[in-house]
């Protein structure tokens, strides 16, 4: 990595292989093109993208499918999810992706472990036979939608600068037409309004549940503040939405983290990075979003044609996106919202002189948020043990912790970024 400090040793120890490091998950990238051009993107940002084959060859495929055999066999696992993505997944075609799921339904079915598929898509492609064909094998799906159409046009476009709304719109519909309700993403603008964006999606798309991330950056790009977007957005669920039975998971999982409870997304909150991508031409790599570093920022030296997927964890790489996103700057060590940000997402920790050692660059909005947070939620609080004692107490009127611990929106393809 040209103009990087060097990584750490590959003569470091790789990390214990016991039962909380074996792969549940992983992102496959069956396609490393894409049929858009928005913004935002952190996929293009490495320019090695370019170098990989445009679709998954057959091949890697092939080897794809043996190791993911040897794996859930090996560690007697009751279940595996491959969550599909890109680039554009749907580039991949509807016959190859019908019969890789056939494949899939396969190997289910000889090894009686779980095979649960997903697919992040931006849904330009869709069409009713592409609805069918999720539908047919249970194919979870995200679907990627920047709220009201103005909104979602601004930053989605093709490559003729043509917005993309009215397509993910229809996508939407065709895949409610065969039962499907799709976990929605969408990705902040820092100066839009969350109001508009929660109209568009609850009163006129009729959406329930959905998430909108943080855009990817890194100490070395030039950011624009999230706090006034996130806090706004935060009051709108908070007095109105909740309650509405509507679910939003970053703004949930930021009261959970506030809470003291456990954060469900990578995205936010302590804990370890355990995303395993393999790349189109079999690479197998930590977190597809550290690629925003730069060039080669994500490369290992394992792939699937010689390794199985566990083997990943003896690499440098591999092991510096693991260990950092556990060992936090000073700055977040000492910070009263340690557990509950967990110095934020590992890609946004990055600097070239720096590396991982640093807070989020996003560090002083989200302590402002988790504040806000605090001040709005806390008054409302109490601990309930159990009904009986809730209502001996008289805290009808409060809102349980336990609450927050459950009542999580249902995402397809979780821990993925929008595309």
């Amino acid at each position: 990595m040209p103009g990087l400090p060097a990584p750490p040793s590959a003569d470091a120890p790789p990390p214990p292989s016991d039962a909380s490091t074996i792969f549940k998950y992983i992102l496959v990238k069956l396609a490393a093109r894409c049929n858009i051009d928005c913004s935002y993107c952190y996929w293009f940002r490495d320019q090695a993208v370019y170098d990989m084959p445009k679709i998954l060859p057959l091949e890697v495929e092939g080897q794809f499918l043996d190791k993911l055999r040897t794996h859930v066999t090996t560690h007697r696992l009751a279940s595996f999810s491959v969550i599909l993505h890109g680039g554009e997944p749907l580039l991949f075609g509807k016959p190859r992706l019908r019969a890789l799921c056939a494949k899939l339904t396969a190997l289910e079915e000889a090894t009686g472990v779980e095979i649960r598929t997903s697919i992040t898509t931006n849904g330009v492609l869709i069409d009713q036979e592409w609805a069918g064909l999720f539908k047919q094998f249970g194919i979870g799906v995200t679907l990627s939608l920047d709220g009201a159409e103005e909104q979602h046009d601004r930053r989605r476009v093709d490559h003729r600068g043509r917005g993309t709304y009215k397509k993910a719109v229809n996508a939407l519909a065709l895949l409610r037409e065969v039962g499907i309700e799709p976990g929605i993403l969408a990705v902040c603008d820092p100066e839009g309004e969350p109001a508009e964006l929660c109209r568009a999606f609850v009163d006129t798309l009729g959406i329930k549940n959905f998430d909108v991330l943080i855009p990817d950056a890194t100490h070395d790009d030039t950011v624009i503040s999230i706090e006034r977007y996130y806090t706004k957005l935060f009051d709108l669920w908070f007095d109105d939405y909740s309650r509405r039975g509507i679910g939003i998971r970053f703004i949930e999982n930021m009261l959970r983290g506030t809470v003291g409870l456990r954060s469900t997304t990578e995205a936010i909150g302590y804990g370890p990075i355990t995303t395993l991508t393999m790349l189109t031409d079999g690479s197998l790599e930590p977190l597809d979003v550290l690629r925003i570093a730069g060039h080669g920022a994500t490369r290992t030296h394992y792939n699937v044609r010689a390794h199985q997927f566990q083997d990943v964890q003896g690499d440098a790489t591999w092991r510096e996106a693991q260990r950092s996103s556990l060992n936090l700057s000073a700055i977040c060590r000492a910070c009263e919202f340690r557990d509950a940000c967990g110095g934020g997402y590992l890609p946004w920790r990055w600097s070239k002189d720096r590396r991982y050692d640093n807070p989020s660059v996003y560090c002083a909005d989200l302590k402002a948020m988790f504040q806000h947070v605090w001040r709005r939620v806390s008054p409302t609080l109490y601990v309930q043990s159990t009904p009986g004692e809730a209502a001996a107490a008289g805290q009808s009127k409060g809102r349980a912790v336990s609450r927050v611990a459950h009542d999580q929106p249902k995402m397809h393809g979780s821990g993925t970024r929008a595309h």
